[in-house]
């Protein structure tokens, strides 16, 4: 694993916190590394939009809200549509198969959430793949970081990873219908759904976060 992969991944699992200021030499000796990669690793970050420049001159993880959060989601949601819109004008029937195996294996794993996490990601990208829509792949790659962020830092409602299979579903039987519209519909419920999911999630990330902070406040007082 490369430098800006393993700082992207430290933010995203959020082993570098929201909100952390960024100690370039301290990170270069975690990742046993010089200071020059780390270097480069950040501003990749900050293109990004993970990591963000203080007036001091310092980095910072970028923080999270719930606002925030909502719009990543909304424009996910959209760009995905579009994405499975354009996927059932475009399939054809040899890479359907493909899209029904990996379904089998969410059925199969529902149970397992790291699991249905991977194979819902490798489903949605055979999706992108299918529509050959560039443009609109490429600006979800830009908020994707985002999206891992706020689903880590979200707690899963009970019996949302079945729901989520179930909507899978939905979504590759309104692309196999061949009825753009519907495909476009089942993306938009299914991100939606998701996005609310993470919105709450956020809001009880920070207001526990902010409990602690409270109860350190107190302790120092």
């Amino acid at each position: 694993m490369g430098v800006y992969s393993a700082v992207r991944e430290l933010i995203i699992s959020a082993r570098l916190a929201p909100s952390t200021v960024i100690s370039e030499p301290e990170l270069a000796e975690r990742l046993g590394v010089s200071r020059t990669p780390v270097r480069e690793a950040i501003k990749a970050l900050m293109a990004e939009g993970l990591v963000v420049r203080l007036a001091s001159g310092r980095s910072m993880v970028a923080p999270i809200s719930v606002e925030d959060a909502q719009r990543t989601y909304d424009i996910r949601a959209r760009l995905e549509g579009l994405l499975a819109r354009d996927a059932t004008k475009r399939i054809q029937q040899n890479e359907l198969p493909a899209l029904e195996r990996l379904l089998h294996l969410m059925d199969l794993l529902k149970d397992d959430y790291v699991e249905v996490v991977r194979l819902g990601a490798e489903f949605h990208r055979g999706i992108e793949t299918i529509s050959d829509n560039r443009q609109c792949a490429d600006m979800l790659r830009q908020i994707r970081g985002h999206v891992d962020r706020y689903r880590t830092l979200t707690t899963q409602q009970p019996g949302r990873v079945q729901k989520a299979v179930t909507e899978h579903h939905s979504v590759l039987a309104a692309i196999a219908s061949g009825d753009p519209a519907r495909a476009e519909r089942a993306m938009l419920e299914h991100v939606e759904t998701a996005g609310h999911v993470a919105v709450e999630g956020v809001r009880r990330a920070l207001e526990t976060l902010a409990r602690q902070n409270e109860a350190t406040s107190n302790q120092a007082g």
